[in-house]
């Protein structure tokens, strides 16, 4: 029944909404480290739509452009040992993640505020055992045997806050170079934490969007933000540094209480790359990002990301 009930308000909200940027991405740690373990696999869809003067949530900062973005989210976490069947008491649990996210911006040129809601669940209800089944074997691997031993269901929700500024682009040898800097803090049961960013971005024409490594994972809907048609075929690179304190974890959390051998998420220290190529209405982003977590243990990971703006 709250499987059912979370896709049905999905498919509602879907249907319901109007989009002018639509973006889809695939995260796995095939494209950090391609070791298949911890954070393995994500697969988000957002919608940004820009309202106008008119729109009822002008009633503040009436002064600023007003977009409304919603993201589906899943993602599946495992453990190294692909082949136990039996709990491995001294690695991550497995699990599954599925969140409907609301977004609200309030921006100009230069910053944004960014305000969000999310609600979601983890457990069986996610489908990600059939889903990495599926996936393991379109790509001749095998399964991971460990399923029975998931985290159960339970339902997820939180708030987010987001600031990011951007510099405006100077010169540099015909090329533009600008920087992006933001702080970012969620609360919520799944996770909560705040985490600052800096990011330097070269571009062969002058950038509208915004790119931060101020989220937790990969895939940031801030992304999609003044996304515009590309004369021609253009490009930019971005790299970033992230600095994140973290308050809950839900998976560390919740497999400790379980008598998993876990060290409680207390901090991470990473950087994130980027690629971006653009022509005409489309986009293709790559981004690859580096975690240590507690100040030891590191882990890559990256994402493709395909947008098209109509």
């Amino acid at each position: 029944m709250l499987r059912k009930s979370i896709w049905a308000l999905s498919f509602l909200s879907v249907s319901l909404y109007s989009a002018d940027t639509v973006a889809f991405t695939l995260e796995n740690d095939f494209f950090g480290s391609r070791e298949d373990d911890h954070y393995t696999n994500g697969a988000f869809l957002v919608w940004m739509h820009e309202l106008d003067e008119k729109s009822k949530l002008n009633f503040f900062m009436d002064d600023l452009q007003t977009n409304t973005a919603l993201s589906l989210t899943h993602q599946i976490f495992t453990p190294k040992n692909k082949a136990a069947s039996e709990p491995v008491w001294d690695d991550l649990p497995y699990a599954g993640y599925a969140k409907l996210n609301f977004l609200l911006y309030k921006s100009t040129a230069n910053y944004f505020h960014e305000f969000g809601i999310n609600i979601g669940a983890v457990g069986p209800v996610t489908r990600a055992q059939q889903l990495q089944d599926f996936f393991h074997k379109v790509i001749g691997d095998d399964p991971f045997q460990g399923w029975d031993n998931q985290l159960g269901n339970h339902v997820m929700a939180g708030v987010s806050y987001q600031y990011a500024y951007k510099s405006d682009a100077w010169d540099c040898y015909g090329y533009k170079v600008d920087s992006i800097s933001n702080i970012r803090g969620d609360a919520g049961n799944f996770y909560s934490g705040v985490l600052v960013s800096t990011t330097l971005r070269l571009s062969s024409q002058t950038p509208t969007t915004f790119i931060t490594a101020g989220n937790f994972m990969v895939t940031d809907e801030s992304d999609l933000l003044n996304v515009e048609d590309s004369r021609g075929f253009n490009w930019d690179v971005s790299f970033g540094l992230y600095a994140n304190a973290i308050y809950n974890y839900y998976i560390i959390d919740e497999g400790i209480d379980l008598g998993y051998h876990l060290d409680q998420m207390k901090s991470a220290l990473g950087f994130q790359g980027a690629i971006n190529v653009m022509y005409g209405s489309f986009k293709c982003t790559y981004k690859i990002k580096s975690a240590y977590v507690n100040g030891s243990r590191d882990k890559h990971y990256g994402g493709l990301t395909l947008i098209w703006n109509f």
